[in-house]
Parts: structure tokens; C-alpha cells; sequence
């Protein structure tokens, strides 16, 4: 008495009919068909949550900030101001407007650096590229000089300072890049502050507080999106509640993001990286393998493990044939890969915490 669509459902296509129900016969069909699924994609959509979240966050900081500046019965400017890096510069050492100290502050928040170099210990990178080169020249202006003064001194030297700048000295290419850490920037907004404090009272150690607060608000890595207003499973904030009917707010999110072994559920995997997990990886390999018609010995493969151990480089031939005293003629049950060549597990994560930790 009518029509019948019928579906196809495929994981790269969907095909799709249209049936008359009276006399069967097909009214009309065809076929969507759809890229094939690409892990790229999944960076991709990671990238714009990301960014999704920055903007989110940066917007809320802005909003904070502008009800702390109402709450000192100041009133907030109705003109934008893009004179922003010679304010921060002049407000060093002179006095500014109201309205010129909210545009300063305001834009502090908005552009308040980076915090992976904060958490260096070493400033230098280790790498060549130009982006680590710019970097440790940034990090060694810092030590004389605040960002908006070194920011000044690029825009009248180069013209701009925003993005990256490249200029010739001799043969060489400089590259300057407008990335600075956060404590860097830390450190001009305060001693902007204890300048302008000179001139009005309402920044008083309580206005500085509060506005350094917010500055340095940043979201722990443990936390996870959301908060206590607007709750999610993926963060610490959960939506699940108790028996009480109290919403569940976790300790990290480090438990949930933890596997569980296809074995035993109840119990999580190893990090891929913990010495037990190499260790039994390996052992795994050497327990699979049949050399010259018969299995390791416990004693030859505790000593191929100390071997690899110890070694800047692992070849397992090389290695098992000197524990085993005899050329290997016969060897089967090594992982392959897909040129076809052996591949076996060589604590790679504690050799290269060893070579690391030999330099202290």
C-alpha cells in the first residue's frame, strides 16, 4: 500500500531503493559511496577541538577580567586601541590613561606566551631547525630585555615583529619568531602594574592579585575539558552521580585513558615505556623463538637481555648467536614486519633513559 526504502549499509557506502510495495518492482536505486577512513583525519578534528578550547578559555579570561575591572568601579573603554606594544612599552616608565591600562591588561591575557620553555629545564632544543634556532635567541634576549621591548626594537629594526621575520647577516639567514614564554610575559605585566601603581589607587595589591590570578589561570593536563558548570566524561568532571545522587568528580582522568588487559579486565596495562612492560615484551619474543630445532634456555635468555641491556645497538642475530656459542642456521617465530624483516623488542625506552641519565 505505499513505498519501501530499503538500505545497504556498508563501512565505505551506502546503498539505497526505493520499492513499490503493490508489484515489488523497483522504483528508483543507487549509492553513496565515502572516502575510506584516515587516522589523519582524526588529528585533524583533535587540532580544531583544540582550538575550539583555546578560543573558549581566552574568551572566558577576557569575561573574568572585565567583571574584575567593573568591580573597582571602573568603567570599561567603548574604543578598541591597537597601540597596544608601545603602551606596554611607554607604561614602564610613564603614566597611561585608565582606558589605556584596561586595553594593556586586556591584551596581556590575550597574548601571554607559551609554557613548554617554562618547563625546560634547559632552554636549548636540541634541534637545528630554524624554529629552534629563533627560539633560543628569544630565550637569550630575555635575559636583558621584556618581551615588548624586544618586540619594539624588531618593528623598528624589521618593520614588523609579529609572525616570523628573516634577515641576512653576512651569509647567514636569521629567523626571528614572536613566541616568548609565559613567565617572560609574567614578568613585564608585573613590573607594568607596580609602574602604574604609582599613579592610581584603585591598583592596589588586592587588583594586582586578582588580575594575576587570572592571568595565570591554566587548565592541568589531569583535569581534562569541562568543569563543575558544564560537566563531560572526558574530563574530571563527570556526569555519572553517586548513590546519593551527587554528581562524581575524579581525582585525574589518568585511570580512565588506562587499557585493560585482554586477559584479566580488572587489571590496567603497564605503560608501554615501565621497565616490567620492555622486560616482558622482550621475553615474549625470546619465548617464541625456535633456534637451530630448539627453544632459549632460561640462563642464555636472561643473558641476552642483559646484553641488550647494555648495548648502543641491538642486533638480536648477532646477540643470540654469541650467547648460544654456534652460528645460527635455522631460526623461526620472530615477528615480521611487512618487508619481511625480523623485529623484536630491545628496551629502546630505558637505553634511552640510560644514555640520557650517563651524562649526570
Amino acid at each position: 500500500m505505499g513505498k519501501v526504502i530499503g538500505l545497504d549499509i556498508g563501512v565505505a557506502s551506502v546503498g539505497w531503493a526505493v520499492v513499490d510495495s503493490n508489484d515489488f518492482n523497483v522504483v528508483e536505486s543507487g549509492s553513496n559511496l565515502f572516502d575510506e577512513a584516515d587516522a589523519n583525519q582524526n588529528k585533524e578534528r583533535r587540532d580544531a577541538r583544540q582550538l575550539r578550547r583555546l578560543h573558549r578559555r581566552k574568551k572566558t579570561r577576557i569575561s573574568d577580567f572585565e567583571k574584575m575591572w567593573k568591580r573597582y568601579d571602573l568603567s570599561i573603554p567603548s574604543k578598541s586601541c591597537n597601540d597596544q606594544l608601545f603602551l606596554r612599552n611607554k607604561g614602564l616608565i610613564e603614566k597611561l590613561s585608565q582606558d589605556e591600562i584596561f586595553h594593556v591588561l586586556k591584551n596581556m591575557l590575550i597574548h601571554r606566551g607559551i609554557t613548554y620553555l617554562d618547563d625546560a629545564e634547559d632552554s636549548s632544543t636540541g634541534s637545528a631547525t630554524s624554529y629552534a634556532k629563533s627560539l633560543e635567541i628569544n630565550q637569550k634576549e630575555l635575559d636583558s630585555f621584556l618581551p615588548c621591548e624586544i618586540q619594539l626594537k624588531r618593528l623598528q629594526d624589521h618593520g614588523k615583529y609579529r609572525g616570523i621575520t628573516e634577515y641576512k647577516d653576512g651569509d647567514d639567514t636569521v629567523t626571528l619568531n614572536n613566541v616568548f614564554t609565559k613567565s617572560s610575559y609574567r614578568k613585564e605585566v608585573g613590573l607594568f602594574l607596580d609602574s602604574q601603581k604609582r599613579y592610581y589607587d584603585f591598583i592596589s595589591d588586592k587588583f594586582i592579585e586578582d588580575y594575576l590570578n587570572i592571568f595565570d589561570r591554566k587548565r592541568e593536563y589531569y583535569v581534562g575539558p569541562g568543569n563543575e558548570k558544564s560537566r563531560t566524561d572526558y574530563g574530571r568532571y563527570t556526569t555519572n552521580v553517586d548513590e546519593n545522587g551527587n554528581y562524581i568528580t575524579e581525582e585525574n582522568i589518568f585511570e580512565k585513558l588506562i587499557g585493560k588487559c585482554s586477559i584479566y579486565p580488572e587489571e590496567q596495562r603497564a605503560a608501554g615505556a615501565s621497565y616490567t612492560a620492555q622486560e616482558f615484551n622482550l621475553l615474549n619474543d625470546l619465548n617464541n623463538l625456535t633456534i637451530n630445532y630448539r627453544k632459549l634456555e632460561e640462563e642464555e635468555k636472561r643473558e641476552i637481555v642483559e646484553i641488550i641491556k647494555k648495548s648502543k645497538t641491538v642486533s638480536m642475530r648477532k646477540i643470540i648467536s654469541k650467547i648460544i656459542n654456534e652460528e645460527i642456521e635455522d631460526m623461526s617465530g620472530a615477528r615480521i614486519d611487512k618487508g619481511g624483516k625480523e623485529l623484536f623488542h630491545s628496551f629502546e625506552a630505558y637505553r634511552k633513559f640510560r644514555d640520557l641519565l650517563s651524562d649526570f
